[in-house]
């Protein structure tokens, strides 16, 4: 059968290329086509119609892309598309009521895991058998969605490696590899969508919740891919825990791994992971420091012990600071996020929180909001107790403490840019430390390496530390603020969103120059000798090549491709808060601008303030062959649903959508706050001069292609905050 597999490709989709792997082995033909944000949505389905397939298959792995894959199968079959439309992934499997039930074009969702059952659906589909007799789906019945009989969790060495269906992106010059090793997490936190999946999986198939792929089947992986890249790469391996729960079992592990890649292969390859803070000591961090660990995410989530009770982590803080120290003591690059605001927050969890950011400031930081997923424990607590608003598109809730929920609308404005922008400096500064450590491992007899690596580390510990500061002054609006003065709340929002959009100018500059030098530094170097492959490689390449068993053999996976944000938790979403992308604007949702405040309040803006001239923001763009360098590998954006109201007896309770449009006018831009509601206020922001045309519309002469253009919206429910660089109109 002709089958096309739809699914988020800001990095190598490696869910989509096992599905592919299954189902070409088992005879089918199978064309990948990526689908990473709203308005690729007609270009997208015009690409799907193109190869005239037999199935679709969407992999909507997330909530927070659920309307737009929903959206593609309405649009398929309002095009006329006639052939089945599957979906699969952690949202439709717990959700699969909702997505078969809503008239969203989908015949059947796959559960759980789909390796064995997607390849078992095509055959059914191919020999006209009831669908009934698959195992492992959920099918629509006269709107009543019912499941099949459930599968068993598989054995992970059965599945092939995945189909590598483009080239990687290269982090300077080596190949950025996506791996698994193992799926499934030991864990129970009530806000993560990942232990849910696993749970339910169990519950109507069985098999171990935790699994894992012996050494020597993910080390010839290993030894292929890094053949076919050139001799060297750096591996993420994607699992849920790269760690074991018992240190001496991981340090095991991963030699073990090592070991049986030495034999095949004498390529030098780093290693990514993530981790609980509970499976790290100070000897295990060595050890892996010495295997060759140079990045690790630590699960911190929220460092107050009563926020991490709330989210039911089971650690301690002490076991959080304690990983960080470790992997700091050791040499291993670490960053974490802080799920900062959940259902129960209080101001003094939030004070716990920034005096955690100022103690640890050598590991850049990003915040948020805990989100309650479909499903999960937080939502079905949150349903219970009818706190919950939206819908299963995604779901919303207000913080019990009055002044917690104000200083998370108030961040959610202010933030909005350096937090959850793809080119934010939260998303930035996250791969200074990791690129540091790209250039010691790679390059480490080298002493510019290490002098780099420290301007990395100052650079991160600055803007850690400003943002603890900036935090700090978001709590205390929210802590003396009347809450009756939505008024005056929303001045000292915009002000404060203003000021770090202004802040963020001099952190990309800095940002930019050192990342111009790090590309300098490895261009200068000499190309690397290719190895002389080993006997027992050779033969596992024809091996390979003679069983089709490593798509990227033939695909060539050392090509020169630029990721647009490569990530582990996903860029790959973790189902923890952390990751997602916009939400079209029928979800009733809406992931862009946050809150605004009255235009009829008699606040405003006045003119434009220029910036002084020694700001401003850098290229964040980079040549082919290091691929995006100043992207991290990890994407923060903002999960919060903001089209569903909040409550209106705090400010900012609902943003105005707008969008900032651009165009060239000769050596000026014409910029337009577009959208909203019929009237709002402004205040624009640049170096260069601007000149208003009207509220909505100015005249921008950028100080050059580094000036960076900010505007606060101002509309009854809050305010919103824009930022817009002259080199991107």
């Amino acid at each position: 059968m002709r089958v096309v597999l739809v699914g988020a490709d800001l990095e190598e989709n490696l869910g989509v290329g096992m599905i592919a792997a299954c189902a070409e082995r088992a005879g089918h033909r199978v064309d990948v086509v990526p689908f990473d944000t709203s308005p690729q949505l007609p270009r997208v389905a015009e690409s799907i119609l193109a190869k005239r397939p037999d199935v679709v298959g969407l992999s909507a792995q997330f909530q927070h892309r659920s309307h737009d894959f929903l959206s593609l199968s309405r649009e398929l079959r309002a095009r006329g598309y006639q052939g089945h439309v599957t979906a699969g992934g952690q949202f439709p499997t717990m959700a699969f009521r909702e997505v078969l039930s809503r008239g969203n074009g989908i015949d059947s969702v796959v559960l759980h895991e789909g390796e064995e059952t997607f390849v078992e659906l095509l055959d059914a589909l191919a020999n006209a058998r009831p669908l009934d007799d698959v195992a492992g789906l959920a099918l629509p019945n006269r709107g009543m969605p019912y499941r099949t009989p459930g599968r068993a969790l598989a054995d992970l060495d059965s599945v092939p490696f995945p189909k590598r269906y483009r080239g990687h992106a290269r982090h300077l010059g080596v190949p950025f590899i996506p791996i698994m090793g193992s799926r499934g997490c030991w864990g129970s936190c009530s806000y993560c969508s990942i232990t849910t999946f696993y749970r339910d999986a169990r519950a109507h198939g069985g098999g171990k919740m935790l699994r894992h792929r012996t050494p020597e089947n993910i080390a010839r992986e290993m030894a292929l891919l890094t053949h076919a890249a050139g001799g060297r790469g750096i591996f993420c391996f994607h699992d849920d825990n790269f760690l074991l729960p018992r240190p001496a079992d991981s340090a095991a592990r991963v030699q073990a791994i090592l070991d049986a890649f030495g034999e095949y292969s004498d390529g030098k390859v780093a290693l990514i992971g993530k981790c609980r803070p509970d499976s790290m000591t100070p000897e295990l961090a060595r050890t892996l420091a010495r295997q060759g660990v140079i990045r690790l995410y630590i699960g911190v989530e929220n460092a107050a012990q009563h926020g991490a009770d709330a989210l039911n982590r089971k650690t301690q803080t002490s076991h959080v600071r304690g990983a960080l120290r470790a992997a700091r003591e050791a040499g291993i690059f670490c960053c974490y996020n802080l799920l900062l605001f959940e259902p129960t927050s209080t101001l003094d969890d939030i004070r716990e929180n920034i005096r955690f950011i100022r103690d640890h400031a050598e590991h850049p930081v990003n915040f948020c909001r805990a989100e309650p997923y479909h499903g999960t424990p937080m939502h079905d607590s949150l349903a219970a107790k009818d706190a919950l608003t939206g819908s299963y598109f995604g779901w919303d809730y207000r913080v019990e403490n009055d002044r917690a929920e104000l200083l998370f609308r108030i961040c959610a404005a202010a933030f909005r840019d350096r937090n959850f922008a793809c080119d934010g400096v939260g998303n930035r500064y996250m791969g200074l430390g990791y690129s540091a450590k790209v250039l010691q491992f790679f390059h480490g007899e080298h002493p510019r390496a290490h002098t780099l690596a420290g301007r990395a580390r100052e650079l991160t510990r600055r803007i850690a530390g400003e943002t603890a500061d900036l935090l700090e002054e978001a709590l205390e609006i929210a802590a003396h603020a009347d809450l009756a003065d939505h008024d005056g709340i929303a001045r000292e929002t915009a002000i404060l969103g203003l000021k770090i959009v202004a802040l963020d100018r001099v952190w990309h500059r800095a940002m930019d120059e050192l990342q111009r030098d790090m590309r300098q530094f490895v261009e200068a170097l000499e190309a690397p000798v290719p190895l002389r492959p080993k006997s027992k490689l050779l033969t596992l390449v024809q091996q390979a090549a003679f069983a089709s068993a490593l798509s990227v053999w033939s695909t060539g996976c050392g090509g020169e491709v630029s990721d647009p944000v490569p990530s582990d938790t996903g860029i790959k979403d973790t189902g923890d808060g952390m990751v997602s992308d916009p939400l079209p604007h029928d979800t009733g949702f809406d992931f862009g601008p946050v809150d605004a405040l009255p235009p009829d309040t008699g606040f405003d803006f006045g003119p434009a303030d220029p910036l002084p001239p020694d700001t401003g923001v850098g290229d964040t763009k980079s040549d082919a062959m290091f691929g995006r360098l100043e992207r991290p590998i990890d994407q923060w954006q903002d999960t919060t649903p903001k089209r569903s109201q909040r409550t209106r007896d705090l400010a900012l309770w609902d943003a105005p959508q707008v969008t900032l449009s651009a165009k060239r006018v000769g050596d000026q831009v014409v910029a337009q706050v577009c959208g909203g509601p019929p009237t709002v206020g402004t205040r624009w922001q640049a170096e260069g001069s601007v000149d208003t045309l009207d509220g909505r519309t100015i005249t921008w002469t950028p100080s050059s292609a580094d000036d960076r253009l900010a505007v606060a919206v101002r509309s009854e429910g809050g305010i919103t905050v824009l930022a817009l660089r002259a080199r991107d109109v």
